[in-house]
């Protein structure tokens, strides 16, 4: 709680009227969204624990749709995104669970909210070292990216310090080739040490 109230002070606004503000901008298909910054926005206006609401989300979601409960993983991927409609993950599971219930147009709503977010998240780097880490606002983003922009699978993880910013150092492997390289993500946002720009 402690990081989110230095946050709000360094940054004088409210994040939850940021959030508010750019939500309105997302929803009216507005072109010059920063869906980094809406990212950021909505990770803050939901608070500390986003990521672990978001990680209990997924399993409900995953929990329905393994059951064959179509609908009802559409009610989990729904509500979530009523809390943060920021989050990546949020998106992907209301984009498979419309696709599962045969809705294509609903599906691409969320693909394309989705594809923004990820496309912020490759802009912001190349992810080959600390100094061009993609910046991710939790480990849930690092995953989905991996897999839906690289399309290659995480083999294996590690945090790292660095000159008062954190990293996942990820193993990834190609499958295709078998191929295994290194990849970087700027954890600064999840370890709660992000500090706006002023």
């Amino acid at each position: 709680m402690i990081w989110l109230l230095l946050i709000t002070l360094l940054a004088d606004t409210d994040p939850k009227q940021v959030y508010s503000a750019m939500l309105e901008r997302v929803l009216a298909s507005d072109p010059t969204v920063d869906y980094r910054e809406f990212r950021i926005a909505g990770t803050l206006a939901s608070g500390p624990d986003d990521g672990k609401r978001q990680m209990a989300d997924r399993a409900a979601f995953r929990q329905k749709q393994q059951a064959g409960d179509n609908q009802g993983a559409l009610e989990v991927a729904t509500k979530a995104l009523e809390r943060n409609y920021a989050s990546v993950v949020n998106h992907l599971d209301a984009m498979f669970a419309y696709q599962n219930l045969n809705n294509a147009e609903a599906a691409a709503k969320h693909e394309k909210v989705l594809d923004a977010m990820l496309d912020s998240i490759r802009k912001s780097g190349d992810g080959k070292g600390p100094d061009t880490a993609w910046f991710i606002v939790n480990t849930q983003e690092e995953y989905v990216f991996i897999a839906r922009v690289l399309k290659l699978k995480a083999k294996g993880q590690g945090l790292v310090e660095k000159d008062g910013h954190f990293f996942d150092r990820i193993e990834i492997i190609d499958p295709a080739t078998g191929q295994t390289q290194f990849v970087w993500f700027n954890t600064d946002m999840d370890m709660g040490t992000y500090k706006p720009p002023r």
